[in-house]
């Protein structure tokens, strides 16, 4: 998307936002610009391109990044330690596909033990961007957030080949 989708849907951008308050701003903009109602389809378009990507945690932190810090992020600040924790989580996954053996349900805690511990990062971040009026510009944050995308995207494609979505 070309268009800040915070500017968009006219949102302050955070790391958390107030789901409620974002459908409440995209309808609103919908009844304003609305085909259907006889105004502008782009109007309508960006709107639904601004609020598909603005009420999900990953996608509202890939468009922070985009506007307001680095894209792609930066590969070398994901850690080690991280990587090869998701490579042997991967490596069982595939063994768990390969051989249908019983070992499912602790690679699921292993994944949600990692999920859980980025929902937990991902509030800290946001208390982070409130107590600083200027977080878009703070490189420390967004390098922060960048790690925090980085690693929500590894967990959500070993989630997915888990239930047998494979991806790379």
């Amino acid at each position: 998307m070309d268009k800040n989708p915070f500017e968009i849907l006219n949102v302050e951008p955070m790391p958390i936002l107030d789901l409620a308050a974002l459908r409440k701003s995209y309808i609103e903009i919908q009844r304003s610009g609305h085909p259907d109602l006889g105004n502008d389809a782009e109007v309508s378009e960006m709107a639904n391109q601004a609020y598909s990507l603005l009420k999900s945690d990953e996608g509202r932190m890939s468009q922070i990044l985009q506007f307001y810090g680095t894209w792609p992020p930066d590969t070398k600040l994901i850690g080690m330690d991280f990587l090869m924790e998701a490579m042997e989580l991967s490596e069982a996954i595939d063994d768990l596909n390969a051989s249908g053996v019983s070992h499912k349900t602790n690679v699921e805690n292993s994944l949600k033990s990692l999920s859980n511990e980025l929902e937990n990062q991902l509030s800290e971040l946001n208390k982070k961007a409130e107590n600083n009026i200027n977080w878009q510009k703070d490189s420390q944050l967004l390098d922060e957030i960048s790690i925090w995308y980085q690693r929500r995207r590894y967990i959500t494609r070993l989630e997915k080949n888990l239930n047998g979505e494979h991806e790379l």
